[in-house]
């Protein structure tokens, strides 16, 4: 991201594109991984004061162990917007809940006061 500009780049090869997060199959330490990398993903975004106001697992890809946030049209600043936070609870609260529901031990709102701390 340079000021309002945002540079887009495939993810995939030339057998077809990443898959989204959703369909990607982890399990175990990929899993672990993957969330790891999702909050690290989190604290970088809110940190420069943004959310990406409709985070889920269709908006993620799992590309050679590497977590790709996607889908970035509609991020707002948390600041400027009055529904800022909210929005990045939600966010917090449906990626969350995806790694909730695969067996991953997570609390969303111990991950969303973490996240928020990088305002």
């Amino acid at each position: 991201c340079d000021g309002n500009v945002f540079d887009m780049e495939y993810v995939g090869d030339e057998d077809g594109a990443a898959p989204q997060l959703q369909a990607a199959r982890l399990g175990g330490a990929d899993l672990a991984d993957a969330f790891d990398q999702l909050v690290a993903g989190l604290h970088t975004m809110v940190g420069e004061g943004f959310a990406h106001a409709d985070l889920s697992a269709y908006n993620l890809l799992w590309w050679e162990g590497t977590l790709w946030f996607i889908d970035l049209p509609q991020a707002v600043d948390i600041a400027a917007n009055p529904q800022g936070v909210g929005f990045l609870h939600r966010d917090v609260l449906n990626v969350c809940g995806w790694f909730a529901h695969r067996g991953l031990d997570v609390d969303a709102e111990e991950v969303f006061a973490d996240v928020l701390c990088s305002l």
